[in-house]
């Protein structure tokens, strides 16, 4: 081939090669992905990595970042995203099963989380997790929320009752989990909730250990509260997609992968634990007031129809293989 023949030759491949990649890109589908750092933060990079594998299944995904939770649920129920990621209190309007999974006092480690989500990922619970034209493709850890108390002095039970804890206004579950444990709900937006825990305007907020260090939570607790070492809930971010946009078999593969993914996942969950300064556990004798406190509100919201029974028996059969022993085990009420 001679010179002048190359360049030609050369400029077809080039323009072949462009028209492939618009081709690729306007066919597309979107993956909405909420993460308050948007493309800076740790859920838009983990997003990344699954369009990447999503691409070995025949799949292009179009990543958008977003820092709104409700912006990114109210573009997904418009049809604007194809799939969107969102935590399990949003995802509640979607798939109530898959949502309870983060049900008060349902699971009380990470292994039992591990343990939920490696079960409702197998192709037999596939029916489960779609929904209303809606398939949950993928559960990944958010870790224990716990309750930050900016005193020392809230050591019980009974100390806990009339306390002001700050809860998303739009998240019935946090309202009635106030309601049924005592507390005096004092309504915010995930904007300010951080806010009115560290100036003080409430007592107490229940939140995961990531969000220590970016949202400064350290500075409500201060040195005179503490981070009680006990998680009071599982948090989960769902993968949630419109079911007739993807192929049968599309959602099976994702759950499968994300499931795979446990183990990385849950590490930067223990970083930040281990970040915590006052992280303690329940004053001696307390720990089973809190868990029968715990416990009464979650029965009380299944049967209001907050939670759904089946997650509620997975969450019970789950805590009992891991301790027989419990006084739970050797009843039905769940």
């Amino acid at each position: 081939m001679n010179g002048l023949a190359f360049f030609p030759r050369l400029k077809q491949v080039l323009l072949g090669s462009s028209f492939a990649l618009i081709s690729s890109l306007s066919n597309a589908q979107s993956l909405c992905v909420f993460d308050v750092l948007g493309m800076q933060g740790p859920f838009y990079g983990t997003m990344r990595e699954y369009a990447t594998a999503a691409r070995k299944w025949n799949v292009e995904l179009e990543l958008k970042a977003y820092t709104s939770e409700e912006k990114i649920a109210e573009d997904f129920s418009a049809g604007r995203c194809d799939i969107a990621t969102m935590t399990g209190i949003r995802a509640r309007e979607f798939n109530l099963f898959s949502s309870s999974i983060e049900a008060i006092g349902g699971l009380q480690n990470d292994q039992q989380m591990k343990s939920v989500i490696e079960t409702i990922s197998r192709p037999e619970a596939s029916k489960l997790m779609t929904q209303d034209g809606y398939e949950v493709i993928g559960v990944l850890p958010i870790g224990g929320a716990y309750l930050f108390l900016n005193n020392r002095e809230i050591n019980s039970v009974e100390k806990l009752k009339g306390r002001k804890i700050a809860v998303l206004a739009h998240d019935l579950v946090q309202l009635r989990m106030a309601e049924r444990l005592g507390f005096q709900a004092l309504a915010a937006d995930i904007d300010d909730f951080a806010a009115k825990f560290n100036k003080a305007e409430a007592d107490i907020i229940a939140a995961p250990a990531i969000a220590y260090m970016p949202l400064e939570l350290f500075k409500g607790v201060g040195n005179t509260g503490l981070v009680l070492n006990m998680p009071i809930a599982h948090l989960s971010l769902q993968v949630v997609a419109h079911f007739h946009k993807f192929s049968a078999d599309f959602g099976q593969k994702s759950r499968s992968y994300f499931a795979g993914m446990f183990d990385s996942l849950q590490k930067p969950i223990t970083k930040a634990e281990e970040e915590i300064v006052y992280f303690l556990p329940a004053p001696d004798g307390e720990y089973e007031n809190y868990q029968g406190l715990l416990r009464d509100a979650r029965l009380s919201m299944t049967e209001e129809g907050i939670y759904d029974k089946k997650m509620i028996a997975l969450l019970k059969k789950v805590r009992c293989k891991d301790n027989p022993k419990r006084n739970e085990c050797s009843d039905n009420k769940e």
